[in-house]
């Protein structure tokens, strides 16, 4: 965890200012240092990890097999919620905001479709909002930075990190969670030789960092960081180390 500790920040001017008349301004999220989680189902894990070592403050959330009223259930829970936090706002989004000029993709319909590309297992139809957090009065900076930023998606994670950090003056995000699913989830590795990292390579778009799972296997010219201690999280509990790119392919 001292890995990341290293790397903290402070608080994004944009979020330390949000109230509750601020308006959404995808150019300072996306501006901002990003964690994406693909296939992220509603595992914190990676909230807590960046958030407690300051490293980062906003995060991207994809996950085509959850529907939203579960995110805003479990956000809404005292106990299933971010420990330690509150909801500041809750902002709906639609791709038009996101994405207002549209976006080319990186994959051709005949490379989506080879890794069989799922329709029927979109459990519910697309959805977008930015969930903002405060930290609970009575708690300091050891528990965690003072205002998160999470915008969950109903989305397939290939095209949204496609979409949203591959595009001509768009920004790679600080980090990527990796872990595969197997049979009961994404229809393509997130990991090596998936259409993730195929994306990556064309777009010359890579993350500094790497959160990958015991079960994944990282990206080329990715290594493990030496000493950084591993941590568990997901549905499973999978071990999670941190690699660092350290060439250009």
């Amino acid at each position: 965890m001292s890995d990341l500790e290293s790397r903290s920040e402070a608080v994004p001017a944009w979020l330390d200012k949000f109230d509750r008349n601020s308006i959404f301004d995808p150019r300072a999220f996306f501006g901002s240092r990003i964690v994406f989680y693909p296939g992220s189902g509603d595992d914190g894990q990676p909230v807590e990890m960046f958030g407690s070592t300051h490293s980062a403050h906003c995060f991207v959330y994809a996950d085509y097999g959850v529907q939203e009223d579960e995110i805003r259930n479990r956000l809404n829970d005292p106990k299933q919620g971010f420990r330690g936090y509150k909801t500041l706002r809750r902002i709906d989004l639609t791709e038009r905001d996101l994405v207002p000029n549209g976006w080319s993709p990186h994959v051709t319909i005949s490379e989506r479709r080879r890794a069989n590309t799922p329709h029927a297992s979109i459990k519910d139809r697309p959805y977008g909002f930015l969930e903002i957090l405060e930290r609970t009065a009575g708690l300091d900076e050891v528990h965690g930075a003072k205002r998160l930023a999470i915008l969950f998606l109903g989305a397939d994670g290939a095209a949204t990190f496609d979409a949203l950090f591959c595009q001509e003056r768009s920004s790679p995000p600080f980090a990527i969670v990796l872990q595969d699913h197997g049979t009961g989830g994404n229809y393509t590795d997130f990991g090596r030789d998936g259409l993730l990292e195929k994306i990556a390579e064309r777009a010359k778009t890579y993350p500094e960092l790497l959160l990958c799972a015991d079960n994944t296997r990282p990206w080329k010219s990715y290594a493990a960081i030496p000493n950084s201690v591993p941590v568990s999280g997901g549905m499973h509990g999978h071990s999670r180390q941190l690699y660092v790119r350290n060439s250009r392919p």
